[in-house]
């Protein structure tokens, strides 16, 4: 999204470069939110992630035979915690001036 190196050469992406900065990054893997800089203008950007992730469900510490799990989770989709991760990524864009 920002490009990258490749072969010692500079690939540009759609954003400036070394400009996109990820927030909220381990909850929702499903969903990419954060801020950066599109022809100098800051932004907000908020997109699908296209990959299967892998999420981390901890043991519950009130049961004893609770166990953690490593869960797949598929790309493109919105999830609720991922709709929770959206909505709040708009609302703190919002409250910005």
């Amino acid at each position: 999204i920002t490009g990258c190196t490749t072969g010692g050469h500079w690939a540009g992406g759609l954003l400036d470069r070394d400009s996109f900065v990820e927030t909220m990054v381990a909850w929702a893997p499903t969903v990419v939110c954060g801020r950066a800089r599109l022809g100098g203008v800051p932004i907000g950007v908020i997109a699908a992630q296209t990959q299967t992730v892998q999420v981390i469900r901890p043991a519950d510490p009130a049961d004893a035979e609770s166990k953690q799990e490593v869960l797949s989770q598929a790309g493109q989709v919105w999830f609720p915690c991922s709709a929770h991760k959206t909505a709040q990524m708009i609302k703190d864009l919002q409250a910005e001036d």
